[in-house]
């Protein structure tokens, strides 16, 4: 079957770094995830992102540091005070400067990312990042995702070592969440003032959401100045009013994913680093979840991951590179 004339036009400007409006990427997405448009997308944005990062493919390692009944209460949230009987968890000290050490191993964890919930204090999110700046290998960059910031408490985390944070207004902001989505946006802005590179995202993406709920939060952000934007769909957490729609497919993750690269692949981030790829992230980063006990696996997946998509190069820690080919997955005991 013939590509509809209109979105191969809008996935060719897309494809030639030309500005598509947010109608241009609503109507891209309208069309099903397995047609041969959204093929189409998917195939264009991917030869994009390794075009952009160089065939290089890059780690980043997430440690969680502070859970526990959070009162944010996100309607989508497994953390949240109004349903979980969790305790409140914060990682020991030496746990967190372990790990830090253990993943430096290679020195191929090109960042680590620190998540807590909302309620950590801005004291114990920099205490965090100044234990993995001491124990990390030279040159790893520090995220943190925690709660809305004012401008002080930004300019303490860059202060204290960290190199970026990740933050969204996420769907449903203010009706799914008991947080303002001028909250989140006004976070944004602090971060990005106080020098720290910003991901940002849209998220948390269920099969419920319509095109113009993805669109329309994606160019939210999209000229706030921040460096990148990840697209993650929601988990099914039981319990919630969201668990009773299960999980976006794959097939359309995919689809949603490629047209938002391709509508932003005009875009030139303030902050951009040594083969980051585009502006939307694509598979040549890797996000494993990483404890003491379970880290050298999930890296070592994470390594097989990025070979397993075609990334011939994987960024270290000094923003050199090192081929990736079966001798480095032997050489850090990867297969």
């Amino acid at each position: 079957m013939a590509i509809d004339p209109k979105a191969a036009d809008k996935l060719s400007k897309g494809w030639y770094k030309e500005r598509l409006s947010a109608q241009d990427c609503k109507y891209l997405l309208e069309f099903a995830d397995r047609s041969s448009e959204a093929n189409l997308a998917v195939s264009l944005a991917g030869r994009l992102h390794h075009q952009a990062c160089a065939g290089t493919g890059q780690i980043s390692a997430e440690i969680e540091t502070v859970t526990g009944p959070c009162p944010g209460n996100c309607g989508f949230c497994r953390h949240a005070e109004c349903r979980t009987m969790e305790s409140f968890t914060e990682i020991d000290d030496g746990a967190l400067a372990k790990l830090a050490q253990g993943l430096g191993l290679f020195s191929d964890v090109r960042s680590i990312r620190l998540t807590s919930c909302a309620y950590a204090d801005i004291d114990t999110v920099c205490r965090h990042v100044g234990i993995v700046k001491d124990n990390a290998k030279r040159g790893t960059r520090i995220y943190v995702n925690t709660g809305d910031l004012g401008s002080d408490d930004c300019r303490l985390l860059k202060a204290s070592g960290a190199y970026g944070a990740i933050h969204a207004p996420r769907l449903g902001e203010g009706k799914d969440t008991e947080i303002p989505l001028e909250k989140r946006l006004e976070t944004i802005s602090n971060l990005v003032k106080s020098g720290l590179e910003v991901i940002t995202g849209v998220e948390p993406i269920g099969p419920e959401h319509s095109t113009e709920d993805i669109v329309d939060n994606f160019f939210l952000t999209l000229n706030m100045g921040c460096a990148s934007c990840e697209i993650t769909p929601r988990e099914p957490v039981p319990g919630t009013k969201f668990n009773q729609y299960g999980k976006l497919s794959q097939s359309r993750y995919n689809q949603i994913r490629a047209v938002l690269t391709l509508g932003s692949s005009w875009y030139n981030a303030p902050h951009r680093v040594p083969y980051a790829g585009m502006y939307v992230t694509g598979g040549n980063v890797v996000v494993p979840k990483c404890t003491v006990s379970n880290y050298k696996e999930r890296i070592e997946a994470a390594r097989r991951r990025l070979f397993n998509g075609g990334y011939d190069r994987i960024l270290k820690v000094d923003d050199s590179t090192s081929e990736l080919n079966m001798m480095y997955l032997r050489k850090t005991g990867s297969v």
